[in-house]
């Protein structure tokens, strides 16, 4: 599916649908993100954290590669973790940190930015969402899974 984002209000709403949609599974629920620089991977995995009740202030992990934060507003959802893969080498770094008991946790909610670094690594289920920049500065939103 495909959607058009006009503004952050936009994505805000949008992402608050995505959120009452979330059902506990048996093991983490998977977002990944995908997109050029700039496409708004970040933006959307701080508004998944406000609809969430993250009190925090969500920054991009880049550096870190990875940050987590206590989920506020969701009775299922305990821990919201944020990864960023861009400098990551191989699935074997992100295995490193935890990878395998992040997606155990039926408690977890997972967003992986550059997901196609990590590849072949396990990842049930995971809803892709991949961000385009149109010409006029609106996002268009895929949507898989």
């Amino acid at each position: 599916m495909k959607y058009q984002i006009e503004n952050l209000d936009e994505l805000y709403s949008w992402v608050h649908k995505l959120v009452t949609k979330l059902q506990q599974k048996n093991h983490a629920i998977i977002i990944q993100l995908s997109g050029d620089v700039g496409a708004g991977k970040t933006t959307l995995a701080q508004s998944l954290g406000r609809n969430l009740g993250v009190s925090e202030s969500i920054t991009s992990p880049t550096f870190v590669i990875q940050k987590e934060y206590e989920i506020n507003n969701h009775m299922e959802f305990e821990k919201l973790i944020h990864i960023d893969a861009y400098r990551l080498n191989s699935k074997e770094d992100l295995e490193y940190l935890g990878w395998e008991d992040n997606i155990k946790n039926p408690k977890n909610i997972i967003i992986i930015e550059w997901p196609e670094i990590v590849s072949g690594i396990a990842m049930p289920e995971a809803i892709s969402i991949a961000l385009e920049i149109n010409k006029d500065h609106t996002r268009t939103l895929t949507i898989n899974g």
